[in-house]
């Protein structure tokens, strides 16, 4: 575990495993414990993981200002300079995929040997109830009842409700390091602010991995082939009856994929 700052705002982050750098950036209003743990176990044992906390949340700073997209994209870059990453790999989930993609537009794409991209929105959004569900939790109310109603926006139903132990515990958790509310709003702010990101990805060798689960409520699956469209050399992966979190529900089939993808982009990249 270390941290490295930003202008004037400290990022922390964790290095775990062997292998080639993965940097890995989680989405709206969640930190790297947001992986759980299963998912990036699998991964490190091919993979070196240097996970982020998105300003804002977990142990990195969580600022009472606004910020920009540029931001964030600075955060990972300062990170990946700290981690000493002349070159990585670089994966994001949902929120954590706008980010990736403005790295791209905002810092270059020549120290990239891949990237992924799980659950990306790109312009369909969730129905507002499932937003509202998912995001803006009612803070008047027992924080364990939200938690409650945004299972089923996240994860499919009747994984539910076989692991409602392991999502109360992981709820529990959570309360430890609590994210501020402002952040969803600053996070949200930012992305809708900072424009379309997919036109830098053209023009580059490195390959891109789209995963998306298929009941996915909180970022419609049509995302994806939106995505798709826009990135044609991009692998399009479609995880059928996995919702949002699928790293989460089901850790085994969404670690194979991205070390499938991972492997032939390394092989690929060769050390270049």
């Amino acid at each position: 575990m270390a941290t490295t700052t930003n202008g004037g705002t400290t990022i922390w982050y964790d290095v775990v495993g062997s292998g080639p750098p993965l940097v890995m950036v989680y989405g709206i209003g969640g930190n790297s414990r947001g992986w759980w743990d299963e998912f990036p176990r699998l991964l490190a044992q091919r993979y070196t993981l240097v996970m982020l906390d998105n300003r804002g949340t977990g142990n990195s700073d969580q600022p009472e200002t606004p910020w920009t997209m540029q931001d964030m994209t600075g955060d990972v870059a300062a990170v990946a300079d700290a981690a000493g990453l002349d070159t990585f790999h670089l994966l994001g989930c949902s929120l954590g995929t706008m980010i990736a993609r403005h790295f791209v537009k905002d810092q270059g794409g020549a120290r990239l040997r891949s990237l992924s991209l799980l659950c990306p929105p790109n312009g369909i959004t969730a129905t507002p109830e499932d937003m509202q569900l998912a995001i803006f939790w009612d803070r008047t109310k027992p924080l364990v009842e939200s938690a409650r109603k945004s299972w089923p926006v996240i994860h499919p139903e009747s994984w539910i409700a076989k692991h409602e132990e392991i999502l109360l515990r992981k709820f529990e958790a959570g309360l430890a390091e609590p994210t501020p509310p402002r952040t969803f709003q600053y996070q949200l702010k930012a992305a809708q602010e900072a424009g379309d990101a997919n036109p830098a990805l053209g023009g580059h060798p490195w390959p891109v991995l789209i995963a998306h689960g298929t009941v996915d409520r909180l970022v419609p699956p049509q995302n994806a082939q939106t995505l798709k469209e826009a990135v044609p050399r991009a692998r399009l992966e479609m995880l059928e009856g996995d919702s949002h979190n699928f790293w989460a529900h089901n850790p085994a089939r969404a670690a194979a994929t991205v070390i499938n993808f991972l492997d032939a982009a390394e092989a690929a990249w060769g050390g270049k």
